[in-house]
């Protein structure tokens, strides 16, 4: 499981990397903004997460691995958005791929969240479910602050409601007993509901 759950780990702090460095990209910041919108979408949850369960200093801190993941991968998105390339995917593709980045990232750190949840306190229910929603939204509600805007979580179609899902499935998929099944299934099913939302602009009652 620790080999699994880091892979989940990598693959939510590149995707959050990416997101993070496109709205920098979005907000005509420099490398040195791109970085730090990378670095609190990327860590930020995580630096939650190891809050909440009692680790100090954070993970994300303690492996430098994470922070050099994260600076590579903001250093790739200057180099190519800074190209002769760039104004072919800028609009509408950059918008789609920030989006694509998000959603991975919702999902993976949806899950590394709920099975650290799940590893220390598997008889509270609430609190697995809710680590991994908090362990998947805080970095961008982090970014989003930095960069002036309303964070996703509150007002973007269906955003905060894949990973409340994903966390449940997760809990009920441990408990059945389809442990080696949890990861990947809640990983799936908050990836598949967050993308049919944007897709189809699913969203909640709000006043009009």
């Amino acid at each position: 499981m620790d080999i699994i759950w880091y892979m989940f780990d990598m693959i939510g702090t590149v995707a959050f990397a990416v997101s993070g460095a496109l709205v920098g990209v979005s907000r005509k910041m420099d490398i040195f903004g791109m970085a730090v919108l990378a670095l609190a979408t990327a860590i930020g949850g995580g630096v939650i997460r190891d809050v909440l369960l009692g680790y100090f200093p954070p993970n994300s801190l303690r492996n430098v691995v994470y922070v050099t993941v994260v600076l590579a991968v903001t250093f790739i998105v200057f180099v190519i958005y800074s190209s002769r390339y760039h104004r072919n995917m800028m609009g509408p593709r950059s918008r789609a791929s920030y989006l694509f980045a998000d959603a991975l990232g919702l999902a993976s750190f949806t899950v590394t969240g709920a099975s650290a949840g799940y590893t220390l306190y598997p008889e509270l229910p609430i609190f697995i479910v809710l680590l991994g929603t908090i362990t998947a939204v805080g970095g961008g509600i982090l970014r989003d602050m930095l960069a002036q805007r309303v964070p996703s979580v509150l007002k973007e179609d269906v955003y905060a409601l894949p990973s409340i899902i994903g966390g449940i499935a997760y809990y009920l998929f441990v408990i059945y007993g389809w442990s080696d099944q949890a990861v990947y299934g809640a990983f799936s099913i908050v990836l598949v509901i967050r993308l049919l939302a944007i897709k189809y602009q699913w969203s909640l009652p709000r006043v009009r």
